[in-house]
């Protein structure tokens, strides 16, 4: 007896297209929803403490701080401290303008104000750190010995427009300083300080470095005889919090984007390929 078949020959004939479609369409909608799902940010239960979360503390100034990387303006911070010096100092002026090798040095960083409004450097200073070889310092004093064979750095050259009303720039200049060896591990600043810019000095927060106010010369500035001070990078922020320093929130506590001295470390990571050369063997 010959069986007949359910339905009969051509009576579904899509059946198996329309399977494969339909299967076809519910695999295309997973995948538009899991996209969905990755483009969508993410939302983060709100608790407790990010309700408690308080903005950055920031504080906008009117002049940017930054590294001096070019030849244009090495020359015009050269123009700056002519003018500078010869404020005060008037014989040395043409002296403190002149090119100087140590600008170049590979452990010399020069850091520049630059006035945001009319694009001017007001205000400069030059540190110079002993990887390679001895500060200038080094060759007039005789170094204490709890300092000796630590990396250390001296602040020279430290200039301000004298006409710019802005107090802030040498404290900002400063505080570039202390980032800079704070990041590259630097144990603190040596200074040597004409005994009228004492005051200036202190408010910076440097202290006498041997404690009985001696003046040494400096072969290097002229010869003429200056307070040797020291700022420690370690302790200066537990010391300026004990003796409530004026400008302690300013240098340790406040988030100023002006002082752009690692600006180039937050550019994030290059989208261009490595170059053979850069790559391993």
């Amino acid at each position: 007896m010959k069986l007949m078949p359910l339905f009969p020959r051509g009576a579904f004939p899509d059946l198996a297209t329309s399977f494969f479609t339909l299967l076809i369409g519910i695999q295309q909608k997973r995948a538009i929803m899991e996209i969905q799902q990755i483009s969508t940010p993410v939302q983060f239960p709100q608790t407790e403490q990010n309700q408690s979360y308080e903005r950055p503390q920031r504080e906008l100034l009117g002049f940017t701080v930054r590294v001096v990387d070019n030849a244009a303006d090495l020359a015009r911070v050269r123009q700056l401290r002519s003018a500078a010096y010869g404020h005060h100092l008037p014989l040395l002026a043409a002296q403190f303008g002149q090119a100087d090798p140590l600008d170049e040095d590979p452990d010399v960083v020069i850091f520049c104000a630059e006035d945001k409004v009319t694009g001017e450097i007001v205000g400069s200073c030059r540190i110079q750190v002993n990887r390679n070889r001895p500060l200038q310092i080094h060759s007039c004093i005789d170094e204490p010995p709890h300092l000796r064979g630590l990396l250390v750095s001296e602040i020279t050259r430290l200039v301000v427009q004298p006409t710019y009303g802005d107090r802030l720039v040498r404290m900002a200049l400063v505080k570039a300083c202390h980032l800079h060896n704070i990041a590259t591990q630097v144990a603190g600043i040596y200074a040597g300080s004409r005994p009228a810019l004492m005051r200036q000095y202190r408010a910076l927060g440097f202290s006498d470095l041997f404690g009985d106010n001696r003046e040494v010369p400096l072969t290097y500035a002229g010869g003429i005889p200056h307070r040797i001070l020291w700022l420690d990078s370690v302790r200066a922020e537990a010391d300026w919090s004990a003796m409530k320093h004026p400008y302690y929130k300013f240098v340790f506590r406040t988030w100023h984007p002006d002082i752009m001295i690692f600006s180039r470390a937050f550019t994030g990571i290059s989208k261009a390929p490595a170059s053979l050369e850069s790559q391993p063997a």
